[in-house]
């Protein structure tokens, strides 16, 4: 063969190489080995294409799971639950123990109603509504300067017809003692008085008996 043909056929060779490598991609790798026309290294290829499915399959991946101590923490309600059942085992404390009544007795001595009569049958309503109320009288006792002496204690009460708490007047009594007075007009002040006989307002002079 003729070296003009030989070198045609060389260049050629070469053109093919690099259009092969040029068209296909897979050959990249194949192709950084091969030598230009002029016998230098062809300038290097680059891999950018391959950037974006690297960046896609990073993406693409499932983020890594949150640290267990986060999922762990206590709920409030069960913090709350226990403490209510730590509350509801704690033993009651025992009540306080009622005051002693005085050793005193209480009794009525008179009464008189305003315009009478002055029946039996009239006086049972203000009877009945005092009476249940003689223990409260006793504790006002121990407000009494000498318990050992014992003494009387009137007032006026003026009822409404209807019945109902009566309006409390003339206290009047020789025992003395700070508190005392006012602690009786408080108890016949709440007392609940049934209804009058007749149904009309009554005004009744009731009296009672301390003896220790």
């Amino acid at each position: 063969m003729n070296p003009p043909d030989r070198k045609r056929q060389t260049f050629v060779s070469k053109t093919a190489l690099r259009l092969a490598c040029l068209v296909a991609a897979p050959l990249l790798v194949a192709c950084s080995g091969a030598t230009a026309p002029d016998g230098s290294a062809p300038a290097p290829t680059t891999t950018t294409a391959a950037a974006p499915a690297s960046a896609s399959a990073s993406a693409a991946a499932p983020a890594p799971d949150a640290p267990a101590s986060a999922s762990a923490a206590p709920e409030p309600v069960a913090s709350a639950s226990a403490s209510a059942s730590a509350s509801a085992a704690a033993p009651e404390a025992p009540p306080p123990e009622a005051t002693p009544l005085p050793a005193v007795k209480v009794k009525n001595i008179g009464m008189h109603i305003g315009g009478g009569p002055n029946d039996d049958a009239t006086k049972a309503p203000f009877n009945r509504s005092v009476e249940p109320h003689f223990d409260e009288l006793r504790r006002c006792f121990a407000k009494v300067e000498d318990p050992k002496k014992g003494g009387d204690f009137g007032v006026d009460l003026l009822v409404d017809g209807k019945g109902g708490k009566a309006q409390v007047s003339h206290p009047r009594t020789a025992l003395k003692g700070e508190g005392f007075v006012p602690c009786v007009v408080g108890v016949f002040e709440a007392i609940e008085f049934l209804k009058p006989k007749g149904g009309k307002k009554t005004m009744v002079s009731y009296s009672i008996r301390f003896t220790p």
